[in-house]
């Protein structure tokens, strides 16, 4: 299993929420150290007065050039919540949504080759396409953007995350970040059903694992982060709204390294 996860309920001692999931391929050390260290160069860029988007393009970016000297990958997808706003960054196709009552909203970019300007920029810079892979040599890498791969930063596979900033409404429930290994097999419909039906984090993600490893046959790695948007003032309640989960089955490590090549 490759993949690494952070999770902060009292960021920086502020009463901010950060919560990271780092799904990696090639090799452990890209999840790993961007688990250890993007949290933090995000919360110095934040406190020296950078907005949250550009505290996380700095954060991805400076993460993914401390490892350069390596040759694994990871995807990632990040949340911080203050103030009563979210703001979403990913990196390759690890994913977050916010579900109301009634809608839902994707809060991240599925950085593949089936999204046209990511295609473009990746022929633009001299990469091979061979769906759903970029290929460079006789190596390919399924997510066009990610947190290390020096292997493939000359073909364009960037680090830098989409970013985005979502005003939490009174009619919304939960946040939920996961890698691929969710969103592959349940799409964000089935997913905000399951937030309905069952509106606890915890209970929340037994139902998914359950739907995913068992009732669906998901033999990918599956981590999930699931965030309470109930307006809950105090913070040492808060927290008890606030959990997460990481479940693996013995194949995940081989599809994980198969899938980037």
């Amino acid at each position: 299993m490759e993949d690494y996860h952070f999770l902060d309920m009292d960021f920086g001692g502020k009463g901010w929420v950060f919560a990271g999931i780092y799904d990696g391929h090639g090799g452990k050390q890209a999840a790993h150290h961007a688990s250890q260290k993007l949290h933090e160069v995000f919360l110095r860029a934040v406190l020296s007065g950078l907005a949250p988007q550009q505290a996380f393009a700095r954060a991805y970016e400076t993460t993914s050039e401390e490892i350069k000297e390596q040759d694994s990958g990871t995807t990632a997808v990040t949340i911080f919540i203050r103030e009563g706003r979210v703001y979403a960054a990913n990196a390759g196709d690890a994913r977050a949504i916010v579900v109301g009552r009634e809608g839902l909203r994707q809060l991240t970019v599925d950085h593949r080759l089936d999204d046209t300007t990511e295609r473009q920029r990746i022929v633009r810079m001299g990469g091979l396409v061979s769906d759903p892979y970029v290929r460079r040599g006789l190596r390919g890498l399924m997510p066009t953007r990610t947190i290390g791969d020096s292997f493939f930063k000359p073909v364009g596979v960037i680090a830098t995350p989409s970013v985005r900033e979502y005003e939490i409404l009174k009619d919304d429930l939960m946040v939920v970040a996961a890698c691929d290994g969710l969103f592959d097999v349940m799409s964000n419909s089935d997913v905000a059903d399951f937030v309905r039906k069952s509106p606890q984090p915890e209970r929340l993600l037994e139902a998914l694992k359950r739907e995913v490893l068992v009732k669906r046959g998901g033999s990918d790695n599956l981590t999930i982060i699931a965030v309470s948007l109930d307006h809950v003032p105090d913070t040492k309640e808060r927290r008890r709204h606030i959990t997460r989960i990481s479940v693996a089955r013995h194949l995940v490590a081989w599809l994980s390294r198969k899938r980037s090549g």
